[in-house]
């Protein structure tokens, strides 16, 4: 066996240093044959949070907002006028821009229904606290 080693180590020696490297990695100069891989394990794969809270834990006013300006689908709905407001009526209140009721998705909307709001056409009537209220 010890022939073999000397003899292969010649040969890499030739050949250069990175096949060493690589064979000595691979364990066949200690006479084993290729090195059996090590298992490793997978690391647990952190849990993206996808704006929800545990339960009983409420939103910060700010994560609030960032939560429906993310998810608001005002401006697909059918009452839309473009301007400078970008829509989440349900906490901003009313429109400046919207005079008209041509139609409603507010019952449609992910904020609606995470945030548990039961009224619609906040773009015209206020926001959800103010509705709470009437």
């Amino acid at each position: 066996m010890l022939e073999k080693d000397q003899s292969r180590r010649g040969f890499l020696q030739t050949i250069g240093a990175g096949a060493l490297g690589l064979l000595a990695a691979l364990s066949i100069s200690s006479g084993r044959g290729y090195a059996q891989e090590k298992a490793v394990e997978p690391k647990p794969a952190e849990k993206k949070s996808k704006g929800k809270k545990p339960a009983g834990k409420k939103m910060t006013e700010a994560e609030t907002m960032e939560y429906v300006m993310n998810n608001c689908v005002c401006g697909k709905c059918p009452s839309w006028v473009a301007c400078d407001e970008k829509g989440g009526f349900c906490l901003m209140g009313k429109s400046k821009c919207i005079k008209e009721e041509k139609g409603c998705i507010c019952g449609q909307c992910p904020v609606e229904k995470k945030l548990k709001l039961k009224w619609g056409y906040y773009c015209t009537k206020g926001d959800a606290k103010s509705m709470k209220k009437t």
